[in-house]
């Protein structure tokens, strides 16, 4: 869609599994020459673990284009099936089928088509990707396939490919058994920021483009976004260059990146012009700008003064009658009294006037006070997040480590201090190198005595 525009021959970050644009980084090549090992020399059971997106299949694809011609292999993929539907499944895919479904009519098709092979000088392997699927019965027959061998030879080489969930379900006391013929284990752990740059430099020479299409900063941004998974990087950077061949621009910017990943992150509709920040009603008061604190406390003082509990301007109770004051009783009595013949009032009767109870209204607040409970009810600003520094974790420590090199102790108060300013940490044991970090400033009276 927009290779032309930025002069490419392909898309550079399509998802299917192309070995054309496979990347080898360390971890990538030594899972490749383990199983090409494993497999040319028939050590058995091996077992590839990686993340989910760090690019086994392609990987699966790459080994499978560079094996011997004599390395049958049959590739399964689909792990929901039982167990005979898997071995149906793997002699078709080695050229061997069978009508009967009964199992004993299955492995035996199996037998004597790896005993052919093997006459033959070739090798069989079975190779089972999202192997995390299985069940327990199915790895303990998968297992008992292993045990077809000769006294020099395994005549079926089968390969475990999954996510960590795999090794984890392995780790099970109840299949032991089967974790002890694993001969070759392979580990892909995710990319640093600097493979992860040269994973993207890679794939646009390949599509025949550069790096330079994508600013620094969004490159950046990209990077620390992907967490060094190689499918997260495809997809943050399609988007990214998709948005900006709408825009028309030669080049992504931070603009573009930042709109690919506020997208991948389901953040609703996405505009690439920037827009008047939203601040729902759900939002707190120390998410509110100054001058909406400031129009806040002017409505409050407004309601305050206008409708006040009846003591300024208004009554709580608009049905009840209006109190009457006791001035206004008074000049009622003396303009009922009879006049002296000139027009000047007559002098009050002599016998004093019966004292009236006059119910006041309640007195609300004073004004000054009713200023101070409205503004009182508009919470402050946040502070500001504290200080703190950025640096990129290297090979080889843990994060208590870093604790203990930049602040001399790493106490749990100072580590939740980082976790908090680093909320991608969900462990405090695995942090990747090449990630970066924020570290908090810590005062002397912060330090452990």
């Amino acid at each position: 869609m927009y290779a032309s525009h930025f002069g490419l021959a392909a898309e550079p970050f399509s998802l299917t599994p192309d070995p054309a644009f496979f990347y080898l980084s360390p971890d990538h090549a030594e899972a490749l020459a383990g199983l090409k090992i494993g497999l040319e020399s028939r050590r058995g059971l091996m077992l590839m673990i990686a993340e989910v997106g760090m690019g086994k299949t392609t990987l699966l694809y790459s080994m499978l284009d560079q094996l011997d011609p004599r390395v049958h292999t049959a590739y399964l993929s689909n792990t929901r099936l039982s167990f005979d539907d898997l071995l149906r499944q793997a002699l078709t895919d080695f050229g061997r089928s069978c009508a009967n479904r009964d199992r004993v009519d299955l492995l035996n098709a199996l037998n004597a088509f790896l005993h052919e092979r093997a006459s033959a000088g070739e090798t069989a392997a079975l190779i089972i990707d999202e192997a995390q699927n299985l069940d327990e019965a199915t790895f303990e027959d998968l297992r008992l396939l292993s045990n077809y061998e000769t006294y020099t030879d395994k005549l079926l080489q089968i390969v475990l490919v999954g996510q960590p969930e795999l090794d984890t379900k392995l780790a099970r006391p109840s299949l032991r058994q089967v974790t002890e013929r694993v001969a070759v284990r392979c580990h892909i752990n995710p990319l640093t920021t600097a493979e992860s740059l040269r994973y993207l430099e890679h794939r646009l020479r390949v599509a025949g483009g550069s790096i330079d299409v994508f600013t620094p900063a969004a490159l950046r941004l990209l990077v620390w976004k992907a967490r060094g998974i190689p499918r997260r990087l495809n997809i943050l950077c399609h988007s990214a260059m998709l948005f900006a061949y709408g825009r028309g621009a030669a080049r992504v910017s931070f603009r573009e990146a930042r709109a690919a990943v506020r997208e991948k992150q389901g953040r609703g509709l996405v505009t690439i012009n920037p827009r008047r920040r939203f601040v729902s009603a759900s939002s707190t008061p120390s998410d509110a700008q100054p001058w909406r604190i400031a129009a806040a406390a002017a409505a409050g003082i407004a309601f305050v003064l206008g409708y006040g509990g009846g003591y300024i301007g208004g009554r709580s109770d608009p049905d009840a009658p209006l109190a009457a004051p006791t001035r206004i009783i008074r000049m009622n009595e003396a303009a009922a009294a009879p006049s002296n013949g000139d027009g000047a009032l007559a002098a009050p009767a002599v016998e004093a006037p019966k004292a009236e109870t006059v119910e006041a209204p309640t007195p609300g607040p004073s004004p000054e006070r009713a200023v101070e409970q409205a503004v009182a009810t508009v919470a402050e600003p946040a502070p500001a997040p504290p200080e703190f520094r950025e640096i990129v974790v290297p090979r080889g420590t843990s994060l208590s480590a870093l604790a203990q090199q930049y602040y001399g102790e790493g106490g749990p108060k100072l580590m939740q201090r980082i976790r908090d300013l680093n909320p991608q940490i969900l462990d405090a044991d695995h942090i990747y190198a090449g990630d970066r970090l924020r570290l908090p400033a810590v005062d002397e009276t912060d330090r452990p005595r």
